[in-house]
């Protein structure tokens, strides 16, 4: 600014330069406050997005709680028969066929007892372990009861889910011995059955049919793969396949 002309009074000069300063002053202020009320929100931003995904976290391992069975992580009861309902319901439209293995641990108890409720929880995880080891990404797997749990295979007829059940029979009795801790004796006894068009996709007789199935392979001293027929039914104990997802 240039300095005022010689003789001009000086307290124009003086407030003009004094309202630039105030003026500067409050922007520089206003300034100030704004920056700190963005800093607020974006920390505040910040703290909520965080309790957004604790929250987010939160809810989805609820979820897979209310899903999976807590000790061996595989389908609970309710979750298997709700997903078991889907894959049927779909498969049917196109009369394909969709397979069921439901097994138990043999002489569970008798582990149990002898060996103590560790080395039972072992058996279990080991047997999970084993049965993961053999399923594809889309085949289902779920935890009953106690040691009993149920495989499903969309897609694929009993023949090569028998197969499966070898497999996984044959795999378990050879791991346990070995394992650790060890779980000797430690075998499966299995049923399969399948839903196709012409046996029906009803979910109740799927499972009582892999559950006949699982009866015949005790009867046969455990141990052993079976593959339901139509004699199993009228064979069964009263009783034993009157169960139900």
């Amino acid at each position: 600014m240039p300095p005022p002309p010689e003789g001009a009074p000086t307290w124009p000069w003086l407030a003009l330069l004094l309202a630039l300063a105030l003026a500067w002053w409050t922007a520089w202020r206003h300034s100030q406050r704004l920056r700190a009320e963005t800093e607020r929100l974006a920390r505040q931003q910040r703290v909520l997005k965080s309790a957004h995904s604790h929250l987010q976290r939160k809810s989805e391992k609820l979820q897979h709680l209310s899903m999976h069975d807590p000790l061996t992580g595989t389908l609970n009861r309710q979750a298997f028969g709700a997903e078991l309902r889907d894959r049927i319901d779909h498969l049917s439209k196109y009369s394909q066929p969709l397979s069921l293995i439901v097994f138990d641990l043999d002489h569970f108890k008798q582990i149990n007892d002898l060996h103590g409720h560790l080395v039972g929880d072992a058996a279990l995880a080991l047997v999970v372990g084993v049965v993961r080891e053999h399923l594809v990404s889309d085949d289902l797997f779920g935890r009953f009861g106690g040691d009993e749990f149920m495989i499903a295979c969309p897609g694929q007829d009993a023949v090569r889910t028998l197969a499966l059940a070898e497999t996984l029979r044959e795999a378990v009795a050879a791991r346990a011995p070995a394992a650790e801790p060890p779980v000797p004796g430690l075998t499966l006894s299995l049923g399969v059955a399948q839903a196709d068009a012409d046996q029906g996709y009803g979910i109740d007789e799927l499972f009582a049919r892999a559950d006949a199935a699982l009866y015949v392979a005790k009867q046969r001293g455990r141990n052993h793969a079976v593959a339901a027929d139509d004699s199993m039914m009228a064979q069964a104990v009263p009783g034993t396949v009157r169960r139900h997802l």
